[in-house]
């Protein structure tokens, strides 16, 4: 019961905001009765009245009904942050129960909660959710206008949320406000309680005109209330509009925050459209902007045909509700050099593993497939090419069983590993079909979809309700079938019948190109560019339909856990060492725990200078006035080239 999967049922893993509904908060706070009882007994105990807080009148425990709104409101905020590295700050615990919703809310959220403890019940509820969270609360007594600057100063953490709900007097309260920033992550959420008071909703009115916090995009909801203000602390509000269109400005909050990152190795068996893929992701999402003017230039790779010309891509992968985005750092070796793919299991938590559908697996790939799933990287799995196959063979049902194949024999070899891996599922979303580019030089035409992805565009086509896609979606891969009047084991395949045959009558249309059919095409929104012509003409206009590169990327950052922190013994640990075109050698690597490359006897190298690189696909980025969070994926200025992998220390 410590835990209400609010994450699960209603916000995406990738941490979206959105705002839940009355009866997902219903849900929620039944979930939380028992702690909710545990923390009444402790109030009653101490013989004093309980201050009002979120769920109850003031001076009673008569649930409050005004406030059903910051509950929602707290409880979405609390589950839209990032799954890994996510911490709140407090002011104002009282009885805990605004820190009891927050903390049932996300899986592994930590607060920090300042308070005056002058209640005498305040300790015994803080000990009664201290050990049904362990280690996820922290206490720190006193006045927060002292204690909170002392806290910033002596500590390095920093909040996504701040939930300011202490001190009424205006002063105090705008103290809180003020100093609240210093522990504030880039962006953070500031949630300032009690707006009702008009005192309060002054100092609140103030923050904003001052621009020491801006109201939310007009693209998040919240529930209106006047009970408190929500917004995000300003970055640096003098420079940003100089700022914005530069690297290091746009990267500085992801890069600080582990929970926003994705390190993922990208798996192929040889000549599957790996390297098409890569260059259209690049073209697409590589994270542009102005560089520092001491940035260099990166010598290739890898020269070869069908590989990466760049080993580190890392890829902007923008958040619904978010200002921020993730960053997927995709590490993509030689596909056929098994010795470079293995140094790079220690760099990564997951893999994106790409097989052309209508060439299908080889041994060689299977075997490095399960060294990976050994290593416990989550696995995406890409069928490209799915028009080749459809062109290639004439029966759906063939096809089907090709690609069924596929999931089957990968989802094998992950059952025989020891770790603990999410199957792939195509109904959970991990698994992407369709085109991946056609081309390295052109990188275009590349279009894909999840069954959500498909469903969503069909849905809004043929003007389906909510109840009649959940009934649909189960249907879509597996051993379901439509006879033309009802669903069982018998007739057409629900895949075949509704995925496979409509992309088959929507290439017809686009190969004899009628004028009707063109028209009925472009309202679906399948509209190819005028500039094209042949087959580019035709995948653009699938890629205007599903346009692979957002599909994709959000699926690996969905699927794909966040990196581990660190232990304070880390070493780092380099996959590769890249060279510059003026002859500077960068180890890209991270820091990991020593126990994960215990097997491996690797040499080490020598730091040549302080500090570390971002290697952004054919650039290297100095991040000299830049804090990145550990486990980053780094490039660190080494002596001498090495050949394999290495330690840096």
């Amino acid at each position: 019961l410590s835990h209400f999967s609010l994450r699960q049922c209603c916000v995406p893993t990738v941490y979206a905001m959105k705002l839940v509904d009355e009866s997902e908060l219903a849900a929620a706070l039944d979930a939380i009765k028992p702690h909710v009882a545990a923390l009444d007994a402790a109030v009653a105990q101490s013989k004093e009245l309980l201050e009002g807080n979120i769920l109850y009148m003031h001076q009673s425990t008569e649930l409050n009904p005004k406030n059903e709104a910051k509950q929602r409101n707290l409880l979405s905020l609390a589950a839209s942050l990032p799954v890994e590295d996510s911490l709140v700050i407090e002011i104002g615990f009282n009885a805990g129960h605004s820190s009891l919703l927050m903390l049932s809310a996300h899986p592994q959220l930590r607060i920090i909660a300042f308070d005056l403890c002058e209640h005498s019940y305040t300790r015994p509820c803080f000990n009664i959710l201290a050990d049904a969270f362990p280690g996820r609360l922290q206490l720190v007594p006193g006045r927060s206008q002292q204690t909170l600057p002392r806290w910033a100063r002596e500590n390095q953490l920093r909040a996504d949320l701040i939930h300011i709900d202490g001190a009424h007097e205006p002063e105090a309260a705008k103290a809180d406000l003020q100093n609240a920033k210093a522990v504030a992550r880039h962006g953070a959420w500031v949630v300032f309680d009690d707006t009702c008071f008009s005192p309060l909703r002054a100092v609140w009115s103030e923050a904003l005109e001052a621009q020491l916090v801006e109201p939310p995009s007009e693209s998040i909801t919240f529930c209106p209330t006047n009970r408190h203000g929500i917004a995000r602390y300003v970055r640096a509000p003098a420079r940003r509009a100089a700022a914005t269109e530069d690297l290091l400005w746009e990267l500085a909050p992801i890069l600080e925050h582990r929970g926003r990152m994705r390190h993922v190795l990208v798996l192929a068996p040889t000549d599957h459209g790996q390297d098409s893929l890569l260059g259209y992701l690049s073209k697409h999402r590589l994270w542009r902007g102005n560089q520092p003017a001491t940035s260099k230039k990166l010598c290739s790779n890898n020269t070869e045909r069908h590989q990466s010309a760049w080993l580190s891509l890392p890829l902007r992968c923008d958040l619904p509700g978010d200002p921020f985005p993730c960053l997927v750092q995709l590490v993509a070796p030689h596909f056929s050099n098994l010795q470079q793919i293995s140094d790079c299991f220690p760099l990564v938590d997951g893999a994106l593993v790409v097989v052309d559908c209508a060439e299908g697996l080889t041994e060689e790939f299977c075997q490095i497939f399960g060294k990976a799933m050994t290593q416990g990287l989550q696995p995406v799995l890409f069928l490209n090419k799915l028009d080749k196959l459809l062109s290639l063979q004439g029966d759906n049902e063939l096809c089907y069983q090709r690609l069924a194949q596929i999931v089957d024999r990968l989802n094998d070899i992950i059952e025989e590993s020891p770790a603990r891996l999410s199957r792939l599922a195509v109904e959970s979303g991990n698994v992407i079909f369709g085109r991946g580019s056609l081309s390295v030089a052109e990188s275009i035409g590349g279009w894909g979809f999840g069954l959500d992805d498909l469903v969503a565009a069909q849905a809004t086509r043929k003007h389906w309700t909510a109840d009649q896609v959940a009934k649909l979606k189960p249907r879509l891969w597996g051993e379901h079938f439509y006879n033309g009047r009802s669903w069982g084991s018998s007739g057409e395949r629900g895949f075949c019948k509704l995925v496979l045959q409509p992309l088959r009558e929507i290439f017809t249309m686009l190969e004899s190109a009628t004028p009707q059919e063109m028209q009925q095409l472009r309202s679906l929104g399948i509209v190819p560019k005028d500039d094209l012509v042949g087959n580019a003409w035709k995948q653009s206009a699938m890629e205007a339909w599903l346009p692979l590169v957002d599909i994709l990327v959000s699926a690996v950052a969905n699927k794909v856990p966040a990196p581990a922190a660190p232990p304070s013994n880390s070493v780092f640990y380099a996959a590769r060492c890249l060279q510059t075109t003026d002859g500077q050698h960068l180890a890209l690597g991270r820091h990991v725990d020593p126990q994960r490359i215990a097997h491996l006897t690797l040499p080490r190298a020598v730091p040549a200078t302080i500090g570390s690189w971002l290697l952004n696909g054919p650039a290297a980025v100095p991040l000299s006035t830049l804090k990145a969070s550990p486990g980053t994926m780094l490039g660190i200025p080494v002596e001498s080239a090495s050949v394999g992998a290495i330690t840096v220390g």
